[in-house]
Order: structure tokens, then sequence, then C-alpha cells
């Protein structure tokens, strides 16, 4: 008799963590915790940015990502209903910014750390997190970046199919995370004037190909979360 109760008790329990399972599942999509990067894939645009899983005191483990006159970085690819999971939320710190160092005219090492980051020729960020979508014509992109030169909230169309939002700017201090939430249907809305129901793939790069230069920062948990929810993956500890 002892032993059919606790069973019965047992099935309740396992039935109530089953839906609570589902109801989390529901509510956020985990893309990468503790800078694991088994379900994500590599590329590379111009040489290897290294990335390596760090302890950091604050966050965990989590991923340094350190840039040498390189652009690569890692992909994710999964389709995220934007109706239940609307919010991009992630964890981010700067090391660096990116930087060159040159000989001025005086036969002195300086190190240049001012760059167009809206032109071509010295777009790099030491953070960039980007969602993407396909289509019939072509894939498009939203960029969002920790700028070195401008404030959070400048904002600038790459191309036809690519936007850049800065979400962090030279007013962030280095060295310190930063906890970032995005509505990416009404940023893909603004960016493009369209309405969209799923992004079909999400990336991180570090890259300082353009300028030629060195730049590191670190990347913690990225997850999707519903409108409103509290996301305990990617909160500042």
């Amino acid at each position: 008799m002892h032993q059919a109760q606790t069973t019965r008790h047992g099935s309740a329990v396992i039935a109530l963590f089953s839906s609570f399972l589902l109801c989390t599942s529901a509510q956020a999509h985990l893309l990468l915790k503790d800078a694991n990067l088994d379900q994500w894939i590599a590329f590379s645009q111009h040489r290897q940015t290294s990335y390596e899983r760090t302890m950091d005191l604050e966050q965990g483990v989590v991923l340094r990502a350190e840039s040498q006159d390189s652009a690569s970085g890692y992909e994710r690819r999964v389709n995220i209903a934007l109706a239940r999971t609307p919010i991009l939320s992630w964890l981010w710190a700067i090391e660096y910014f990116p930087s060159v160092k040159s000989i001025n005219s005086e036969g002195i090492e300086v190190t240049v750390n001012q760059f167009d980051e809206q032109h071509p020729a010295s777009r790099d960020f030491a953070l960039s997190l980007t969602v993407g979508r396909h289509s019939l014509w072509g894939s498009k992109t939203v960029h969002y970046v920790w700028s070195s030169q401008l404030a959070a909230g400048a904002q600038w169309r790459n191309s036809e199919n690519s936007f850049t939002f800065v979400v962090n700017g030279p007013e962030h201090s280095v060295q310190r995370w930063q906890y970032l939430q995005r509505d990416v249907a009404a940023d893909w809305q603004s960016a493009f004037g369209e309405s969209i129901d799923q992004i079909d793939y999400v990336y991180i790069m570090t890259d300082t190909d353009n300028t030629q230069g060195t730049a590191a920062g670190y990347y913690g948990d990225i997850e999707f979360i519903k409108q409103g929810m509290v996301a305990t993956s990617t909160q500042p500890k």
C-alpha cells in the first residue's frame, strides 16, 4: 500500500515537472548557455577570430572572443516563432574596442581607435549579435552592435537587406556586463517596413578585418523569451 502511494506521488511529480518544462520551453528559447557552441556552426569571412570558453567571476562560464585582423563567428540555425518568444535577450561585455597600432610622422608608435563604423571600409565591432531571415529574394539581417564611437540608439542601413542598431556605446563601461533586450519584430518593422513572424538564424561575430586591428569581448547567455517574461538565464548574476 505504501509503495503504491509512493508510485502515484512520484507520477504526479513527474507530470508536474513535465508540465513545467513544456511551459518554460513555450516561454523561452535558449540559444547559448555557458558558452556551449555544440549547436552552433563556425563561419569565417576573413581569417579566424579566437573564441574560447572562460570562467567569469560574475557570470560563470562565458565565451571570450578576440579578433586580430579577422572576421569569423558562430551561427545558430533555428526557427524562432516571434509570436511566442519575440524578445531577444542577452549578456555581453567589452574587454577592449577595435584599435590599430601605427607609427606617426615623428616615428612614435600610437594607438588609433577612431573609425567611421558606418563606412564599409572601417565597419568593425568588438561585439555584434545578428538575427536573420531567408526569403525568395535573399537573406535579410538586423545587427545589434556595441559601438566604440556612437551612443546607444544610433542606427543605419548598411544595404537594402542589412540594418544596424547600436545597443551599447562608449557611454557604457568596458569590462562591465550589459544586459540587453530587443523586440526583434518591432526592430525588423523599423528597419525594413516589414512584419515578420519568425527568425531563421542568429550569429555572433567579433571582427577587425576592415581596420586590420584588434578587439576583444565576452558573450554571455543568449535567448528568446516571451513578452514580459523575466529572462532567468540572461539576467546579470
